[in-house]
């Protein structure tokens, strides 16, 4: 099972995924990835990057791993991704318009995920969470950017963007509570 956990930066992703992969025995990929330094670079202000650019560096270091997310699904494995292309698509709002980007998304055919979690966040919590810590990268410190980014992930969710199994919740919860269900979700 290909399980992606998608939301805005503080939103308890990395938390959920390893309570999950501990659950499942899952293998864990998370994006962006070290492959790509100069997208950890531009996260953290220390280069630009032309917008056109970074969506399509974004979407390549994701590709770049799409045949070991196969072996691991291929060998009978649970994967979880953090992160997968829906962020590309929610967080490269001045880049590549919605529509545009889902078809440039459909058309490198990336393997579809069985289930996408949403953790829903509002910006203002979202910069709470990480301002607690680190310091905030470009997309983090932008309030109304983060409000795009989660709108164009609710958008997705009510798309059923690559697949009809999108489930969000309300990360504002207590973390045993949305584990619960979670874990309820694939039982």
């Amino acid at each position: 099972m290909l399980i992606v956990f998608e939301g805005v930066d503080g939103s308890g992703k990395g938390t959920q995924v390893k309570l999950l992969a501990k659950k499942l025995g899952a293998v864990v990929f998370k994006y962006p990835t070290s492959k790509f330094q100069m997208l950890n670079d531009f996260l953290e202000k220390k280069r630009t990057i032309d917008p056109k650019s970074l969506f399509l560096l974004f979407l390549a270091d994701i590709a770049e791993d799409q045949e070991n997310v196969k072996k691991a699904l291929d060998s009978g494995k649970n994967v979880i991704l953090d992160r997968y292309i829906f962020s590309t698509i929610s967080y490269e709002v001045n880049s590549i318009d919605h529509e545009r980007g889902k078809k440039i998304v459909e058309g490198i055919n990336f393997i579809k995920p069985d289930l996408v979690i949403l953790l829903d966040i509002d910006s203002k919590t979202s910069q709470g969470r990480k301002t607690a810590q680190k310091k905030l990268d470009r997309y983090e410190e932008d309030a109304l950017y983060l409000d795009k980014v989660r709108a164009n992930f609710q958008r997705l969710a009510e798309e059923r963007f690559l697949t009809p199994n999108w489930h969000m919740f309300d990360a504002n919860r207590d973390i045993d509570t949305i584990h619960a269900e979670i874990v309820k979700l694939l039982s």
